[in-house]
C-alpha cells in the first residue's frame, strides 16, 4: 500500500495572529502571504502557497496535522485502506479544500484526537519564497515541510496507526530518563527525513503538540536566529545542541502559543536500502533545558 509522501502542512490555532505573524517572520524567516478569511493567516517557506494555517481562535495548540500524497489514485487507496481497517474517514468539502489551496484531502483522527487531514495537489505558486528576514532558506522539497513531535495517549496505537494504516516506517525507538521516569520514544518517516513525526506514551495534557522542527539550508542561519533570540531576550527553551537520533544541530525556542519550534540544520538522510532501526537510550549533547522535559530525546 502506498502511503502519506510527507508532512504538508499544520493547523494552528493562536490567540494572537499579529504575535504570530511577528514571530514567524523576524524569528524563523518565514513569509506571510495571502491572510485570506478574517482571522486567518498563512506562512509560507517555499514553493508551496503555505505550510502554516493560523486560525484565531484562541487555544493556542495544534488544530490539525497535513499529511501529502502523491495524487488522487494514491489518495483513494488510502482512503479505502483505513475504513477497512474501522477508521472513520470524511471528505474535505470544497470550502475546506480551497482554504487548504489542494485538490482534494480526507479528514480523520488519530488514535489520541488529533484532526488529521490527507491530500494532494497543493498549489505551487511561481514567484520565489521571500524570507522574512535574512538568511538561505529551509530544507523541504521532498522531505516535507520538517518533523512535529506530539503527545499520543498509547505507543502501540500510535505505532500501529501511523505504521500500519497511513504507510510510515519507524526509524529508531530511544529510552530517555525523564524526572518522571523512563520513557520510550518512537520516531517514523514517511520519506529520507530521519523523521516527519515522533512521540511517546503520555496522559493526556494540555497541549497536542511539543514541538515542530524546520530545517535550514544553512548552519549560519540557525546561528543568527538563536542570536536573534538573546538580542530580544526571546524565551530559549533549549540551547545549541545535537540529536543521537536524527544528528540534527538545533536549539529549542518559545512561541506565542506556549510551546517550542525547534530550529535546526544538518539532519540524517535515511538509506531505505541500509537503514536498520536502531535501540538506544538518551545520548547527544547540548541542548540544556531540554533535559527536565519528558520528550527529551
Amino acid at each position: 500500500m502506498a502511503g502519506v509522501t510527507q508532512l504538508c502542512y499544520l493547523g494552528l490555532s493562536v490567540s494572537d495572529v499579529a504575535a504570530w505573524n511577528r514571530f514567524a517572520t523576524s524569528q524563523l524567516g518565514l513569509q506571510v502571504v495571502d491572510e485570506g478569511d478574517e482571522g486567518v493567516s498563512y506562512l509560507r517557506m517555499d514553493e508551496y502557497h503555505h505550510r502554516f494555517v493560523l486560525h484565531a481562535n484562541g487555544s493556542d495548540d495544534l488544530a490539525y496535522i497535513g499529511w501529502q500524497v502523491p495524487d488522487a489514485g494514491a489518495l483513494h487507496a488510502l482512503r479505502e485502506h483505513l475504513e477497512r481497517n474501522g477508521v472513520a474517514v470524511s471528505s474535505g468539502t470544497e470550502e475546506e479544500c480551497t482554504a487548504r489551496r489542494v485538490l482534494e484531502l480526507i479528514k480523520l483522527q488519530d488514535p489520541s484526537g488529533i484532526p488529521t487531514e490527507i491530500c494532494y495537489g497543493p498549489m505551487i505558486v511561481t514567484q520565489p519564497f521571500i524570507p522574512g528576514r535574512p538568511m538561505t532558506g529551509f530544507k523541504t522539497g521532498d522531505l516535507g515541510m520538517g518533523h512535529l513531535v506530539a503527545y499520543e495517549r498509547s505507543l502501540e496505537d500510535g505505532v500501529h496507526f501511523y505504521r500500519d494504516l497511513l504507510g510510515f516506517r519507524v526509524s529508531d525507538h530511544v529510552r530517555m530518563p525523564t524526572p518522571g521516569g523512563d520513557r520510550t520514544m518512537v520516531f517514523l518517516r514517511c520519506n529520507a527525513r530521519h523523521h516527519s513525526i515522533a512521540f511517546t506514551a503520555t496522559p493526556p495534557l494540555p497541549k497536542r503538540i511539543h514541538h515542530f522542527m524546520l530545517e535550514c539550508n544553512s548552519i549560519d542561519d540557525v546561528g543568527f536566529a538563536h542570536d536573534l533570540c538573546k538580542k530580544q531576550d526571546l524565551p530559549i527553551a533549549a540551547e545549541l545542541g545535537r540529536h543521537p537520533v536524527d544528528q540534527m544541530f538545533s536549539f529549542f525556542m518559545g512561541n506565542p502559543s506556549g510551546f517550542n519550534v525547534e530550529l535546526g540544520w544538518g539532519g540524517r538522510i535515511v538509506d531505505e536500502a541500509s537503514w536498520r532501526v536502531h535501540y538506544r537510550r538518551g545520548g547527544g549533547w547540548g541542548h540544556e533545558g531540554l533535559a527536565n522535559n519528558p520528550m527529551r530525546r
